[in-house]
C-alpha cells in the first residue's frame, strides 16, 4: 500500500468511508477488513446502512493519531 493513497483517501473522505477505503488506510486487505467488520473486530465502529457497511472517518483518524480510547 502506498502511504500517499492512504493520505489521499483520508483527505477526501466525508463523514464516513467505505470498508475498502478503510482497509487501504489501515494497510490491510479489503477481504480482511470485511471479515473483521462482520466479526465486530475492526478497531473502529462499523455502521450498517442497509446492506452497506461504512466506517466513521473521525474515529479512524483518532485511531491513527493514537488518541483512540
Amino acid at each position: 500500500m502506498n502511504p500517499r493513497d492512504a493520505r489521499r483517501i483520508l483527505e477526501a473522505a466525508g463523514p464516513t468511508m467505505s470498508i475498502p477505503d478503510a482497509a487501504t488506510v489501515l494497510g490491510i486487505s479489503r477481504a480482511h477488513a470485511y471479515d473483521l467488520a462482520r466479526q465486530g473486530q475492526l478497531p473502529v465502529r462499523v455502521l450498517r446502512l442497509g446492506s452497506r457497511m461504512v466506517v466513521p472517518t473521525a474515529e479512524l483518524r483518532r485511531l491513527l493519531d493514537g488518541s483512540a480510547a
